[in-house]
């Protein structure tokens, strides 16, 4: 096994005293490790009221109501974990910890309509077509804002400086 070169990040400076060159080295950026922790918080909250979910009151639901309740709440708990794990791959600088957030958040997207169409469905059932439009609506409108705001948590480390994560 073929030890590895060491590389060195940086610009030459001009020349100093005695004719030899200055290096200076720039350190590795601090976002990742910002951001790895907001992620983790922002995960460990997810899984705890993921896992409350679970104790929901599902006596007047029907069937199909009952199991999206607890479909779910699986997968927001899975989507969490999974954020809360791209939060530490993002404080060790690695780059996949990225990639395990937008699928984290894609999770996530995805349980929201899904939960959003069931609810819009069962209230246009009871209210009318136009409650049911304004729920679905108004769900859908959140969906994009969570989509956006925890893609945004996750690939700013990425934008900020992506030279730093490995």
């Amino acid at each position: 096994m073929q030890p590895q070169d060491a590389q060195m990040m940086g610009q030459v400076a001009p020349a100093g005293a005695m004719g030899q060159q200055v290096i200076i080295v720039q350190n590795k950026s601090g976002g990742p490790k910002v951001f790895g922790i907001v992620a983790i918080l922002l995960g460990g909250l997810g899984v705890i009221f993921g896992l409350m979910s679970f104790g929901t009151d599902t006596d007047g639901f029907g069937g199909t109501a009952t199991l999206v309740v607890y479909l779910t709440a699986i997968m927001n708990v899975a989507s969490s974990g999974l954020f809360v794990y791209a939060g530490l791959l993002l404080m060790k600088y690695q780059r996949k910890g990225v990639w395990m957030g937008f699928g984290a958040v894609g999770i996530a997207v995805a349980s929201t309509v899904i939960n959003v169409l069931i609810v819009a469905k069962e209230t246009a059932d009871i209210f009318g077509e136009d409650a049911g439009g304004f729920v679905a609506g108004f769900g859908m409108i959140y969906a994009g804002i969570q989509a956006i705001c925890c893609s945004m948590i996750i690939a700013l480390p990425l934008l900020m400086n992506g030279a730093d994560l490995e």
